[in-house]
Formats: C-alpha cells, sequence, structure tokens
C-alpha cells in the first residue's frame, strides 16, 4: 500500500500552535468527510455535545450516515451537524477522505513542534492544571515529543486523549524542523512522536529490543522492512513472550509490543513527505489502545514497510523510558547507511 504524497502548507507550525484547545465550541470549516462505519450494521452512532460519552446526546445516526468533520482530537471528532458543532467518537466513523487533499494532512496526522529531555520528576496531566489526573510520571532522561505549547502547558497525545505537561517542570523545549528541505540543524530532528505503554516488564524488554534494531541511518531511496529488519522477533535474537495484539484480541507471543514501535514509527513518518509508507496494516476495527483510533502499524503477522524518498539520508532514534516511547528522526547527511 503505498501513500499518496500530499503537500502540506509552510505555515503549518503556525497553525499548530494556534489550535484551539479541545473544549473549543466554535464551528469551523469543514476539513474532512466521512460516513458513519458499516462495520456495525444493526447499531447506531450517537452525536454528543461534548467529548464525553456522559454528555448529552443531540441526535443518532444511522451506519452509512455522511459526517462534516471540523477538527480531529484523539479520541473524537467535531462535526457540523445541524449547523451546530457537536462529537462523535473515532471509533464509528469510516472512509475519511481530505476536501482539501493537496494542502490538508492525512487524516488523524498530529505535527510535532518540539521534544524535550526531562530534567526532574514530572507528571503528564490529563487537563492543563495540576490538580487534574496524573496520566503518567517521567523522571530524568525520558524523552518526549510534544504537540506544541500554550498557556504555560506543553500538549501531547496519551493513547487515545491529550495530556499536558507544564512548561515550569522542563528544562528547555527543543524545535522540531518543519520543513526538513530548508537550512537546519543537523542536531534537531525533523519530526518526532511519543506513544506511551503499560509497565509490563517482558514487552518493555521488547519495545527496547526494537529500538535497538530499528534505530539507523537510510539513504535515499533505501527501504525499512519492519519484520525483515527489526524483527524476527523471536527468543534467539533477545525478544521475550508478552500479550500481541491480533484482529482485536490479545495473545501471547515472543515480541510482543514490536506493533507499537512500528504504530509509533508510522505516526512520525506520516509527518514528513519524503518518506513513502509503502505497506502499513491495522490491528483490526477497534484498532491499538494505545494511539487515536486508526492510527496504529502491525508488525509480526502483517508487516509495516517505508521508503526514503528525501534526496539526503535520515536517522531514525527510537528510545524507551518511564512507559514513553519516542522516535525522532533527523536530517543525517554526511552519514553512511547503518549496516543490515
Amino acid at each position: 500500500m503505498k501513500r499518496k504524497k500530499t503537500a502540506f502548507p509552510a505555515l503549518l507550525l503556525c497553525a499548530i500552535l494556534s489550535l484551539l484547545p479541545p473544549c473549543a465550541s466554535a464551528a469551523a470549516d469543514v476539513t474532512y468527510v466521512g460516513i458513519v462505519t458499516l462495520r456495525y450494521p444493526n447499531s447506531i452512532t450517537k452525536v454528543y455535545t461534548d467529548m464525553s460519552t456522559e454528555s448529552r446526546v443531540v441526535d443518532t445516526l444511522n451506519p452509512g450516515n455522511r459526517l462534516n468533520i471540523t477538527k480531529v482530537y484523539p479520541g473524537w471528532v467535531e462535526i457540523l451537524h445541524q449547523g451546530k458543532t457537536a462529537y462523535v467518537l473515532r471509533s464509528r466513523i469510516d472512509e475519511v477522505t481530505a476536501v482539501d487533499p493537496v494542502n490538508t494532512a492525512p487524516y488523524g496526522v498530529e505535527f510535532n513542534a518540539y521534544y524535550t529531555v526531562i530534567a526532574r520528576n514530572t507528571n503528564v496531566y490529563s487537563e492543563k492544571s495540576r490538580a487534574s489526573e496524573v496520566l503518567s510520571q517521567l523522571t530524568e532522561g525520558a524523552v518526549i515529543s510534544l504537540i506544541g505549547a500554550e498557556d504555560g502547558w506543553a500538549r501531547l497525545i496519551y493513547k487515545r486523549q491529550y495530556g499536558y505537561v507544564s512548561t515550569l517542570d522542563l528544562e528547555e523545549l527543543l524545535p522540531i524542523n518543519p520543513d526538513p528541505e530548508a537550512p537546519f540543524d543537523t542536531d534537531l530532528p525533523i519530526a518526532g512522536y511519543t506513544s506511551f505503554y503499560s509497565d509490563n516488564p517482558p514487552r518493555i524488554n521488547n519495545l527496547e529490543k526494537c529500538c535497538e534494531r530499528m534505530n539507523r541511518v537510510m539513504v535515499p531511496g533505501e527501504t525499512l522492512n519492519f519484520n525483515g529488519s527489526v524483527g524476527p522477533f523471536t527468543r534467539g535474537n533477545g525478544f521475550m513472550e508478552a500479550p500481541v495484539l491480533i484482529d482485536g484480541e490479545t495473545k501471547m507471543g515472543y515480541g510482543g509490543g514490536s506493533c507499537q514501535v512500528s504504530s509509533t514509527l508510522y505516526n512520525t513518518v506520516l509527518q514528513l513527505q519524503g518518506v513513502t509508507i509503502l505497506e502499513r496494516h491495522a490491528h483490526g476495527a477497534s484498532g491499538a489502545a494505545y494511539l487515536p483510533h486508526g492510527m496504529d502499524a502491525s508488525s509480526g503477522a502483517l508487516n509495516f514497510r517505508i521508503e526514503n524518498d528525501f534526496g539526503f539520508p535520515i536517522r531514525i532514534e527510537g528510545s524507551c523510558h518511564d512507559l514513553a516511547l519516542t522516535i525522532l528522526i533527523y536530517r543525517a547527511d554526511g552519514i553512511a547507511a547503518a549496516s543490515k
């Protein structure tokens, strides 16, 4: 499955930083069009007043109904419904297309503007408040990629919602270069993404082993075959038995967790026009719960393959720390490709 390349506007970074907060209610222009999922033919889809299943239901939709999407969030979409703003769960939507595919990022892509290296104990909160739920705790040395920063809070994706880190807890926010073709600092990445995982030692071992085997330089025209290069996911290669997600069901298998690395890499390269996705498969209708719905890329039983179509080498760098998996991609001019 080769992805059709799209052209993203040069001022996209500014747009990212100026996004309205999730509670915004003003209707915007329709950006994507989707249909209510056909996977549940006898089920209706609820339309809510807010991004909460506890909020008021204003309407119900049948499978195949068209949706005019104005904003996309990790677990929800904002829609224009009967002239007003409303919300539908992302898991209830299929066949989404951009109204302006040339100037619009693929559905669900979140461009990350910053990354940081944690220097002291830092919490990830569910809201822009230290009184809100703590989603994750980070310690010195953890690397996290961030969508943007506003009002003293840096924002990232935590599974199927946003998470927030107080900028007062961060030593510095390091920029991600929004234009890989422009003059650059090779110490700064051109894309980044963070996903979070559960505290399961065998699975963490597998995540770390995948990162070790994945980290590399790719020269122009080179392909990364995830199963072939990062795998095989065998005991002999240092992998352990851990839960594996297959068609929405959890089973035990060697290399359990490898899909989170391929999925995090998928979300990273989606931000780059110069990296082409040759093959990608979802984990079934429900997707992987550690990412927004529809943003996973299976490995192991299926495969994930990408190609570097930039005119320069790129370096892929993954790390695991404090239940956070972060992948950063850099320009690597003048560096030879890693041995396979």
